[in-house]
């Protein structure tokens, strides 16, 4: 059998060498160039669908025939003090609730979100962050689907902490722990994170069906 293609759309370093590092037994092709003009509208009420339409539309660009699968992911944080917030619009959350099109910088949603804590007259609160990985493709002649689902809880605080990561990192300490992952080594967070829980689910589930070993 040939090497199974996995096609990702990212130009993030962090994310591909992730993905490589889990799917060793796979050719990662991740050329962000090839995929600069998809046009997707993330219309969906939830991270797995929303997952799979960027899947859908990846893998109409993808001009191989058979052994390869397209994966796109969709995620966000939930914070249980905010009745779910921000969810599904993670990525665009301040800019929402100012009515703007188009994603938020990351420190305008960290102080969204902390001031919708005080409204509340929150300080802190469980919270958790969701990512839903989605393939799509061609394995052996079979058509390949499946939406995977990986979580991180902890708790949300109002006072930011650390220069490390990314987007709400800064304000959220995983359960079990005392920094935050924006106070974290990407190494120590790349061990925990709800990313990292999805990509092993969807790795099992290659690995276990028997269109693999055909």
């Amino acid at each position: 059998m040939h090497r199974i293609k996995i096609f990702i759309a990212s130009s993030n370093q962090g994310k591909i060498k992730e993905i490589q590092g889990i799917f060793k037994d796979y050719t990662i092709i991740a050329d962000a160039s090839k995929f600069e003009h998809l046009k997707v509208e993330e219309n969906a009420d939830s991270f797995e669908g929303n997952a799979m339409i960027k899947a859908k539309a990846l893998i109409n660009l993808i001009d191989d025939s058979s052994n390869f699968l397209a994966m796109a992911d969709d995620s966000g944080l939930c914070i249980d003090g905010l009745d779910g917030e921000p969810g599904i619009y993670s990525a665009r959350y301040a800019n929402i609730k100012s009515g703007i099109l188009g994603n938020s910088s990351d420190i305008s949603n960290i102080e969204c979100v902390i001031e919708n804590m005080k409204k509340k007259s929150l300080q802190n609160s469980k919270a958790k962050f969701v990512a839903c990985i989605a393939i799509i493709g061609n394995i052996n002649g079979k058509h390949i689907e499946f939406i995977s689902r990986g979580e991180l809880e902890g708790e949300i605080i109002n006072n930011p902490r650390g220069k490390n990561g990314f987007g709400y990192d800064p304000i959220f300490i995983p359960l079990g722990h005392c920094k935050t992952l924006g106070e974290l080594e990407p190494e120590e967070k790349n061990k925990i994170s709800h990313r990292k829980k999805a990509l092993e689910k969807i790795k099992d589930f290659l690995h276990t069906h028997p269109f693999n070993n055909d």
